[in-house]
């Protein structure tokens, strides 16, 4: 059987970003060069994007650190009135997004209010509000289609990325605003960054992935754990399937055929782009597929399963071994995983870091002790919404007595899933009635 195309190109762009080895550097000072070539070619926009992109490739400390100082650098001179191209790359950004918004078979603003855009203070004459607002596609949305600065008025602005590193356009487009915005990530590489910036960005040291809604998934008694691995994960090149199709089949040539459930849904790859990797390992007939399942049945499938494997290079606020842990499933996660930080949601209670030649071992060794973990009892004590909930809640209440604003009142909790923002309460929606009719008068006509 030739190698699917898909395996090829996903193997050919990890080793570009990711498998140069002590070339990484000479990869960074490429780039580097090449933006200010770039630069000095009137292509400034483009310039700073590439920055951008070179800094969250993590290719060279040094080489991030210049990036750093260039971006605010440009951030001040921008904000005293001088342009340098840096918020022409925003503005770039900001008209892409609208583009694509109103391509959209629906394109009403109203569809983001009360759900990627959510209320979770009320804002009064006198004391501003908080709206939160996830997924990174929805950002520049923000600018495009509201009045952005009417809105910040009244409301801190707390941003959730749903991908890694905040060196984006996306995000750092937000440096424009006159207020504090308040930035999920729990990412060092990210936190160093927002401080040499020295902007209007506050860190809160949490993300995505601490909003999972525990109580749907419990971890109900059950005879026996009949699937050995279970992998919940979109159809798309990043999530690496096949490297775990590659760990699965050299178990079977050892005499180990596991049962594996894979949980996804079309992303840039489809369910049977997936299945021609695993039959290119000789490992198909292991695996059943569950495709935009619900949560309640994803959540079945958890407690039925032994161990879960998250795979991904870069990947820091994966919600999905979250739902696993909550499910009492341990978590294998890849050793590097984003910038290499060593996350404290993965720990001896609930999972562990594995090497890529360590993989297919690591999986028989899980298996045998997945008794000896407790990764349920970790996360409802270190790990839940309303634990998120007071982090943002202190984050911004310092924020705002530090500035001399009133604040007399704390957050609602919300929980966050795949396609919305939702409340803890669902009940809880109605006190925000005036909130969400002043949103919908800022949608720019």
């Amino acid at each position: 059987m030739s190698v699917p195309a898909s395996i090829i190109k996903a193997a050919l762009r990890e080793h570009l970003a990711y498998g140069l080895g002590p070339l990484r550097g000479g990869a960074a000072r490429t780039l580097y060069g090449a933006a200010t070539a770039m630069r000095a070619a009137g292509r400034r926009s483009e310039a700073y994007k590439l920055l951008m992109r070179t800094h969250s490739g993590n290719f060279s400390t040094s080489i991030d650190r210049r990036i750093e100082e260039e971006l605010r650098d440009a951030t001040t001179r921008e904000r005293r009135g001088e342009s340098t191209g840096l918020w022409q790359a925003y503005d770039e950004a900001i008209a892409a997004a609208a583009a694509t918004f109103r391509a959209d078979a629906k394109p009403d603003p109203r569809r983001l209010i009360g759900s990627r855009i959510l209320v979770v203070k009320r804002a009064h004459d006198r004391e501003r509000g908080v709206i939160v607002v996830d997924y990174s596609y929805v950002f520049p949305l923000l600018p495009a289609l509201f009045n952005l600065e009417a809105i910040t008025q009244r409301y801190h602005l707390v941003l959730e990325p749903s991908w890694v590193g905040i060196g984006a356009p996306e995000v750092l487009l937000f440096t424009r605003m006159k207020t504090p915005v308040f930035v999920e990530t729990f990412e060092p590489h990210d936190h160093r960054l927002i401080a040499r910036l020295d902007a209007n960005l506050r860190v809160l040291p949490m993300a995505a992935n601490y909003w999972v809604d525990y109580r749907p998934i419990v971890n109900q008694p059950v005879r026996q754990r009949d699937i050995d691995v279970i992998m919940v994960a979109a159809w798309t090149a990043v999530k690496r399937h096949w490297r775990f199709f590659r760990a699965l089949a050299a178990l079977r040539k050892r005499g180990h055929r596991l049962r594996v459930a894979l949980v996804g849904y079309a992303y840039d790859l489809s369910a049977a782009d997936i299945r021609a990797q695993a039959a290119y390992f000789g490992v198909e007939d292991q695996i059943e597929f569950f495709e935009r399942i619900s949560q309640e049945d994803v959540s079945a499938l958890l407690t039925r399963s032994k161990v879960h494997v998250l795979w991904s290079l870069r990947e820091s606020s994966n919600r999905a071994i979250i739902e696993a842990m909550l499910a009492d499933v341990p978590v294998i996660v890849r050793e590097g995983l984003t910038y290499g930080c060593r996350y404290r949601h993965i720990n001896s209670m609930t999972g562990r870091f594995v090497t890529e030649d360590d993989l297919a071992d690591s999986i028989l060794e899980m298996i045998e002790a997945r008794g000896t973990y407790a990764p349920r009892e970790w996360v409802l004590e270190h790990m839940t919404p309303q634990i998120a909930t007071k982090m943002v809640e202190a984050g911004i209440a310092d924020e705002a007595r530090a500035s001399g604003e009133p604040w007399s009142e704390g957050l609602t909790t919300k929980v966050s899933m795949l396609d919305t923002q939702r409340y803890w309460e669902p009940s809880d929606r109605e006190r925000f009635a005036a909130d969400y009719q002043f949103l919908e008068a800022m949608i720019r006509r």
